[in-house]
């Protein structure tokens, strides 16, 4: 057998014999009979050449040969006689002690083109948060706070930054005097549905000083050198990781907290939870507002960007590096927001930055802030302040602050698209949003005739390729409607407690009959009310409305989030029946279809990406926004956007089959194992094992685990730098890095014979 990069041969399912990059032949006998052979080619170019030659006492002592072009699918030998005649042996021959150990099984990775129609917005970082999307969970670990003698807190994250006691990257040089310790919190009142969270968790540090881990749901914490062992389980509470002393000369820094089952992967330099990848990893887009924590943002310039290796990023937002790796590891298109107050030149930085190392298949969606119209937040107020510094008092008659959004949105998409030149056109989507609920305040950004006077230059409109909206229904609810849902959840409870009594249920099978059903009476007539209220409105009127206003500007319509406004406001949030209500309704059968036809008319008005708000969030009284409420939940609100997202390809556009491929997360068993990447990103973790790991060429992560391990490297030796990273060699070539941890040997492509190892490499 000869491959042309690697191959399987599989007897009656039995994997007798691989190749790789070469010719490989072994003896095998068989019974009489039919027997089901298969060949599978291990390939990342679309095709390879793959021979087989075969001979026995059938084939007069000639060698016959099957070769061919492979591609996907199966090919089939020409139809055997019915009946096979007995061949004549003149002895028997044993070959079982001649044969080779059994080649490892090949774990094969489902590579699949999709061409998603779904976006949806990530959820903010935050030691509460279910969204889990980090590895390392430090990153979303709460700001310090110093405690001052025996009281909590006293001496805050700004204070403890302003008078000198942290880093550059946030990590404490010293401890004030008059504070006991100092101290963040992560895994913080998690649902106790969360039970991919049980288990060891492993915090460790670098530098010298004292460090205790508290908290009501760990258990089982063992002290190690410059490391903490602890069981976690989730619930009320949270884990307090506190500082009591540190060494200035060597202070603690670069602490560390993962999950025992992602020690490895962290290791080889995986940055996100394979849990969280799976749930959004079919997205078409992936939009980015509250990781850069847009909302009154005080960024002004490019020095003040978050940096990679800061302690946690829910402090300052997540760095640009992180984004890009996301997107490109999932190859969904981000939507970046430009901060409000940024100069020139952090847009010019961060543009060229996502040009330079986001997968040019990929597009990026350029928004300017967020929500400029809306006054709860600080860039509404700066805006308008800059309005009337620019154009006087009387600007605010004539909706200064939208005209000035619409020429400092028109000016950040002047340098997106100078920046990418000829290729801004297919790699960036301009994007200008407006208040879905406010018809005609789109006209004052769209035209900005103050701007266009004061500057020359033509209506925004023509700098920008998409106008944004969202596509949210059901605040009524509880705005103006809270009685009349409070009075619909009564009597949904005394129908619940008629037809238990009807059943002629005991006490026990009542009362839990009556908490399975006591909201199913109001689920429906809540339903209802919203397709003759807001969401009809919405689909009706609102819709077609703004397609309209987005065609004559000659953009196409997207939304920027949408879904469910279904919450308590003011006063409504206190009410405890109305929150328990509202985060059931929100993820019923009711809601899902309530989804669906919001899709569905979004589709007809012209509409183009939906952007779903948000992925992970738990409920509680300031909403249910999650369309996941933690990592292992299903509910058909979520199913009705995944089979949108798999049935309905997107409309609007055509791209490249692979733009949104994404690579394989790949973990080993106990035997020998081979596990072959994708030409995307790809995570291999070999298990105990004497494991083959095959890159592919993509930005890899490879842990071969105990055993001796071999890594299969695209290209020649000439072809990569390395460099020690920790217990990580790291293999670059062409801007692309693999990463390599417990890997003892490496074998290059072009040289398949030659097993190089690794400890010779580098030492």
């Amino acid at each position: 057998m000869t491959s042309g990069e690697a191959a399987a041969f599989k007897l009656d399912g039995k994997t007798i014999l691989t190749a790789v990059r070469g010719t490989e032949q072994t003896p095998i006998s068989v019974d009489d009979g039919l027997h089901e052979i298969e060949i599978r080619q291990i390939n990342s170019a679309p095709a390879q050449t793959l021979t087989l030659e075969w001979s026995g006492p059938d084939t007069d002592g000639q060698r016959k040969v099957l070769d061919g072009t492979i591609l996907d699918g199966q090919a089939f030998l020409p139809e055997m006689p019915t009946e096979i005649p007995e061949p004549e042996y003149e002895e028997e021959v044993q070959v079982a002690q001649a044969m080779p150990p059994p080649a490892p099984e090949i774990v094969w990775p489902e590579v699949k083109h999709a061409t998603p129609s779904l976006g949806m917005g990530l959820e903010g970082l935050a030691d509460w948060s279910a969204q889990m999307p980090f590895i390392d969970l430090m990153k979303f670990a709460r700001p310090w706070t110093g405690h001052v003698g025996e009281q909590w807190g006293g001496y805050d994250h700004d204070a403890l930054r302003a008078d000198g006691f942290m880093d550059q990257s946030g990590w404490l040089k010293a401890i004030p005097e008059n504070v006991s310790s100092v101290q963040t919190v992560v895994l913080t009142s998690l649902p106790e549905e969360s039970t991919n969270l049980i288990g060891r968790y492993r915090l460790t540090w670098e530098g010298e000083g004292d460090i205790e881990v508290l908290g009501a749901n760990i258990s089982g914490i063992s002290p190690r050198p410059n490391a903490i062992w602890f069981r976690f389980t989730p619930g009320d509470g949270g884990v307090a990781i506190s500082i009591t002393r540190t060494n200035p000369e060597n202070y603690i820094r670069n602490l560390r907290l993962v999950h025992e089952s992602n020690i490895e992967a962290m290791e080889a330099g995986v940055l996100f939870n394979p849990d969280w990848i799976e749930k959004i990893e079919d997205l078409r887009s992936i939009r980015f507002m509250d990781w850069m924590q847009t909302n009154n943002s005080a960024v002004t310039g490019w020095a003040e960007r978050p940096s990679l290796d800061r302690y946690t990023y829910t402090d300052s937002g997540v760095p640009v590096e992180i984004m890009i790796a996301l997107a490109n590891q999932i190859g969904a298109d981000p939507w970046f927001n430009m901060p409000h107050q940024a100069d020139d030149e952090y847009v010019r930085r961060f543009a060229e930055y996502v040009r330079d190392h986001l997968d040019p298949e990929l597009r990026s969606y350029v928004e300017y802030s967020n929500e400029m119209w809306n006054y709860s937040f600080q860039q509404t107020h700066w805006a308008a302040a800059q309005a009337e510094t620019r154009w006087g008092a009387e600007a605010a008659n004539d909706g200064g602050w939208m005209q000035f959004y619409g020429g400092r949105a028109a000016e950040v998409a002047m340098i997106w698209d100078d920046v990418y030149g000829p290729e801004a056109e297919a790699r960036v989507i301009n994007v200008i949003a407006t208040h879905t609920g406010w018809p005609g305040l789109e006209n004052y950004f769209l035209d900005a005739p103050l701007w266009t006077t004061e500057t020359g230059r033509d209506r925004p409109a023509t700098y920008f390729d998409a106008y944004a909206v969202t596509g949210y229904f059901g605040i009524e609810l509880g705005l103006d409607r809270v009685e009349e849902v409070l009075g619909w959840i009564d009597d949904s409870h005394a129908a619940a407690e008629a037809e238990a009594e009807a059943k002629d249920l005991s006490d026990a099978a009542r009362a839990a009959f009556v908490s399975e059903h006591r909201y199913d009476q109001a689920s429906k007539v809540t339903a209802d009310a919203l397709r003759a209220g807001s969401l009809g409105e919405l689909i009706r009127d609102t819709l077609p409305y703004h397609a309209a206003a987005a065609t004559a500007a000659g953009l196409q319509m997207v939304m920027y989030e949408g879904g469910t406004h279904i919450v308590g406001v003011g006063e409504a949030v206190q009410n405890e029946a109305l929150t328990e209500y509202f985060n059931h309704f929100n993820y019923t059968p009711e809601m899902a279809a309530l989804y669906s036809e919001l899709l569905d008319g979004w589709k007809a008005a012209g509409g183009t990406l939906f952007n779903a708000f948000v992925d992970v969030s738990d409920p509680s009284p300031w909403g249910s926004w999650g369309s996941l409420r933690h990592l292992e939940d299903e509910n058909p609100r979520w199913d009705t956007l995944q089979r949108f997202n798999e049935s309905e390809p997107a409309w609007w556009e055509d791209r490249l089959p692979e733009a949104f491929d994404q690579g394989v997360h790949l973990r080993g068993t106990e035997q020998n194992d081979m596990l072959k990447g994708t030409y995307e990103e790809d995570v291999l973790l070999g298990g105990p094992g004497d494991d083959t790991l095959m890159a592919s060429g993509g930005a890899d992560h490879l842990h071969g685990g105990a055993g001796e391990d071999v890594a299969i490297l695209t290209g020649s030796r000439q072809d990569y730098e390395f460099r020690r990273e920790g217990p990580a060699l790291l293999a670059s070539r062409n801007s692309v890095t693999t990463w390599l941890v417990a890997i003892e040997t490496v074998v290059f492509s072009d040289k398949p014979d030659e097993r190089i190892r690794l400890d010779t490499i580098v030492r």
